[in-house]
């Protein structure tokens, strides 16, 4: 008698635990995704400034932004192209380029209305290079 009365335990306990696996699941997939994002946005600004440092344009350092953020954002890079800021600032005087960008962040799934989709959410990022100086020749003529 004792057994017919547990019949279903181990449904109910699967039912009941089910939804907050779930939910812990999409939730470790969203924190990822955005730090993916995040670390996207850090090495396209990073990249910029770096090909700015060693003597490229700043068109080029432009164009080095968008094609890092396009490729590793896929699909939510374009939606980022409207709201996106991107600061490139080349200081002569110091012999430095800075580099700072703001860019938004949709969440990429349903569950993101529940996590705060409304929210306005920005990846910041900043970079800051030394200008390179290449002087060919006898060592006595480097600084």
């Amino acid at each position: 008698m004792i057994r017919r009365q547990r019949r279903g335990q181990g449904y109910l306990e699967f039912v009941l635990i089910l939804p907050g696996l779930l939910l812990l699941t999409f939730l470790i997939w969203e924190f990822a995704y955005f730090w993916w994002a995040r670390q996207v946005t850090a090495t396209a600004t990073f990249e910029a400034a770096r090909q700015v440092a060693v003597g490229r344009s700043t068109e080029y350092g432009y164009a080095t932004y968008q094609d890092v953020l396009r490729t590793g954002l896929g699909r939510m890079a374009a939606e980022t192209d409207a709201g996106a800021q991107f600061r490139l600032v080349v200081q002569p005087a110091y012999r430095a380029v800075w580099a700072q960008s703001n860019v938004p962040y949709h969440w990429p799934t349903g569950l993101g209305a529940l996590m705060g989709g409304s929210m306005n959410l920005t990846l910041p990022a900043s970079a800051f290079f030394r200008l390179e100086q290449f002087n060919p020749g006898p060592p006595d003529r480097f600084e």
